[in-house]
């Protein structure tokens, strides 16, 4: 990477950084607000949440690929592997959350009026896929940004070396 473009990056880290954040948090308060008081002990409550919470995981998705892009381009190797692991940490929670949300879907499953029954398995199959979608992508990227070698992010970081002749 040229010198120039290292500076760049370097120069627009902080507030991509930031952008990123915003980008993670905004969704996932406004997801908070929009499901309390929390009823755990309600199943229906339960299953309208996890379903509401599948509408919410595209935006924080790009937000956390943003850091990671700015972390792996920068050269920020602590953050990359703080990033690497927090993501798989959420990806093994989104798994444990799916498992739960399939439990609930079984149980409610009978309590659903049969007029009601192909709207009721239509959403939540809906939200098991973007919830196993969402596992899927946060799990892989986790992986892959462990095992980013720290040499290709110091290398990103110094200058290409000139050469001359031929």
């Amino acid at each position: 990477m040229s010198q120039r473009r290292s500076e760049i990056i370097e120069t627009l880290a902080g507030p991509l950084y930031l952008i990123a954040f915003l980008l993670i948090a905004t969704p996932v308060l406004d997801f908070v607000s929009g499901v309390l008081p929390l009823r755990i002990d309600n199943i229906e409550w339960r299953f309208a949440t996890v379903g509401l919470l599948s509408g919410f995981l595209l935006t924080p998705v790009l937000g956390i690929v943003l850091a990671i892009l700015v972390a792996a381009s920068s050269g920020h190797d602590l953050m990359q592997r703080i990033a690497g692991f927090l993501v798989i940490a959420v990806a093994v929670v989104f798994a444990i959350v799916l498992v739960f949300f399939l439990l609930d879907i079984v149980q409610l499953r009978s309590a659903v009026q049969e007029e009601a029954r192909s709207q009721f398995e239509g959403a939540a199959w809906k939200a098991v896929a973007k919830h196993l979608l969402f596992i899927v992508v946060m799990g892989w990227l986790g992986v892959r940004m462990l095992r980013i070698p720290r040499s290709v992010a110091a290398a990103a970081k110094r200058p290409a070396a000139v050469v001359i002749g031929s």
